[in-house]
């Protein structure tokens, strides 16, 4: 994959010294060469976070009847992400896809797509976009994060272009998707304003673009409001990280840097500008190349990822296909652990279900008192050593169970109440996948 990497950068960077004297020569091949290198990226570069297994939930309650919920029959607004969300639910409810596969596949579309866009502001942005598209797919894969940046390309492509009414649906659509795109719809009813104080524009425009953003963003608050039962002014609270602004800033870097290279060039200067064409596209080809050199030492981290996903998706087999249907079950925060179960379980969730998240803060015990979970998981992958200790203060009310894989020396510690373990204990223990070893002195 990295051999076939290295043969894209080097047929872009062809393209663009030979067709950059000539702006408009060659674009299309210029495109499709940056379209390539960015889905290679993805390819290299392509890690699931644990949080986007929160949304894959819902979508999977979505596709089977059950309605935008977390849990079966709780209403509870767990995610932020609702543009996304109804995104990837449709393969699942139309077809039946597998609802990660349909995330990561439209995640890397919403890349290209970000590509796309930024070539429409100039061959440069879009090379530079292409660059940079390694941070949407690193810890960032089948999250609304690629979404996101389409939508924010669209809005200022819209203003740009004198289309109010798009750029109001579009930042609708941008606020639905994070709950950060409030910030970008602001920003452009601002700019739009501000046409209008400078007198470059008249109020159409910014009327236009509330009304797009109001006709889109009015029946989902409403509903939200309505499904959920609470107020309006309760924003849904999104747990994003830094990295997950990493493609954003980035790509306004680059349309910025485009944006500074063609005013140069439209403006008339007394002396040949020798080689000024060329610092630009030869950094634009450099930030490509140093993403293929950071590459081999990713690899690792998407390995052991992957792995661990793995991992998760075995443990999560073997629990819901033993432990009795509708049991209450702690995944110690394991979203893709609890997508696994499925719709048959009930599962502790802190984003699902706000009273855990202030349980946990003041002891497990707490939470065993809460939703008197029937099974608990410290840790869903495997560890390389047997643990038996009860990773709680309220040692008197659960017990610790070790599984060893068969064939090899990993382990999974299962926690179940006093009075449940040895019936719970029984029905783990029938599969072949995993041998039950019982602690040492009886723990």
């Amino acid at each position: 994959m990295l051999v076939i990497g290295v043969a894209v950068w080097l047929a872009l960077a062809a393209t663009v010294l030979a067709t950059w004297p000539r702006p408009n020569g060659g674009r299309r091949g210029l495109l499709l060469l940056a379209l390539a290198f960015a889905l290679l990226q993805e390819l290299l570069f392509g890690t699931v976070p644990d949080r986007a297994f929160v949304t894959f939930r819902y979508a999977e309650n979505i596709a089977h009847g059950h309605g935008a919920v977390f849990n079966v029959g709780e209403r509870v607004e767990g995610y932020s992400n609702f543009t996304w969300l109804v995104l990837i639910t449709f393969p699942k409810a139309l077809f039946g896809a597998n609802v990660v596969t349909s995330a990561l596949v439209l995640s890397v579309l919403c890349v290209l797509g970000c590509v796309l866009l930024a070539f429409r502001f100039g061959p440069l942005a879009g090379v530079l976009t292409a660059g940079v598209s390694g941070l949407a797919a690193a810890g960032q894969m089948g999250t609304e994060t690629a979404l996101f940046v389409v939508l924010v390309l669209a809005v200022i492509r819209a203003v740009g272009t004198g289309h109010p009414i798009a750029a109001g649906v579009f930042a609708a659509l941008a606020v639905m998707t994070r709950p950060d795109g409030v910030a970008v719809a602001f920003a452009a009813g601002l700019w739009l304003a501000a046409e209008v104080i400078r007198h470059r524009a008249n109020w159409w425009r910014p009327t236009a673009y509330a009304l797009g953003l109001v006709v889109i963003a009015a029946p989902w608050l409403t509903w939200r409001a309505t499904y959920y039962s609470q107020p309006f002014a309760r924003w849904p609270t999104a747990p994003l990280s830094a990295s997950s602004y990493g493609f954003l800033l980035a790509t306004l870097a680059a349309l910025l840097v485009n944006a500074v290279v063609h005013r140069r060039r439209r403006v008339p200067s007394p002396v040949p500008r020798r080689g000024s064409r060329l610092w630009a596209q030869s950094g634009a080809l450099a930030l490509c190349g140093v993403s293929l050199l950071l590459a081999p030492g990713y690899q690792r981290v998407v390995h052991d990822s992957r792995a661990r996903l793995g991992q998760t998706a075995e443990i999560g087999s073997w629990l819901a296909a033993r432990v009795p249907p509708g049991s209450v079950v702690d995944t110690g925060g394991a979203q893709a652990l609890a997508y696994v179960l499925g719709d048959r379980f009930r599962v502790l969730d802190e984003r699902a279900d706000p009273d855990v998240r202030g349980a946990r803060q003041d002891g497990y015990a707490n939470v065993a008192d809460y939703r008197r979970p029937a099974v608990a998981v410290a840790d869903a992958r495997y560890l390389p050593h047997q643990r038996c200790d009860v990773a709680s203060p309220n040692t008197g009310s659960y017990r610790a169970a070790t599984f060893r894989r068969a064939g090899g020396n990993e382990w999974v510690t299962v926690y179940s109440r006093g009075d449940e373990a040895p019936a719970l204990i029984h029905r783990l223990a029938t599969d072949s996948l995993l041998v039950y070893v019982p602690c040492p002195g009886g723990m």
